[in-house]
């Protein structure tokens, strides 16, 4: 097991996801949340879990997956994250560029816990407006499934996480 490898990735994606949180507090301060007060009103719009929902989805989830799907299939075959630290993904079988459909089911199935996460926050009541939100599933379920993922990549043959086995991927050295 390459561990200076898995720590390059693990890093790669954790600065991914601190440009991805930057971007978001950026984008919901200044354009959303004026947006959303001009077009809901107050924030009792977001009492609903189902509005609340297709809010996070189309303000966060969507940006974040075409993030990774499109910096994937970019001229780098690299998020910022991995190739600043001299990774790329590339196909499987081939080691050449990944094409749409495969960066956007490996995007997917990899955003699989945080959606998790999303949807266990958000429905049937969101939590802020929840008055017992009590225990949801989707919290366990979501650190579980980044625990799945981690072990694959830990354990399988170079390194594949469950995105890498079904969208036929791999993460390798940048050329």
């Amino acid at each position: 097991m390459d561990l200076a490898y898995m720590f390059r990735r693990g890093l790669a994606y954790l600065l991914d996801s601190l440009l991805m949180f930057g971007f978001f507090v950026l984008t919901q301060r200044v354009l959303f949340l004026p947006l959303r007060r001009l077009l809901f009103g107050a924030d009792e719009w977001f009492a609903s879990g189902v509005k609340t929902e297709l809010y996070t989805l189309l303000t966060i989830s969507l940006p974040i997956w075409l993030y990774f799907a499109l910096t994937e299939v970019s001229a780098w075959q690299a998020t910022p994250g991995k190739f600043l630290l001299g990774l790329q993904t590339v196909d499987a079988a081939s080691r050449g560029p990944l094409t749409l459909p495969q960066s956007l089911l490996r995007t997917i199935i990899k955003m699989v816990p945080w959606e998790v996460a999303h949807l266990a926050n958000n429905l049937p009541v969101p939590m802020r407006y929840d008055p017992n939100p009590g225990f949801r599933l989707g919290f366990l379920a979501s650190p579980l499934l980044l625990i799945l993922y981690a072990a694959l990549a830990l354990w399988t043959a170079r390194h594949r996480s469950l995105h890498d086995l079904l969208a036929k991927t791999i993460v390798v050295a940048r050329k």
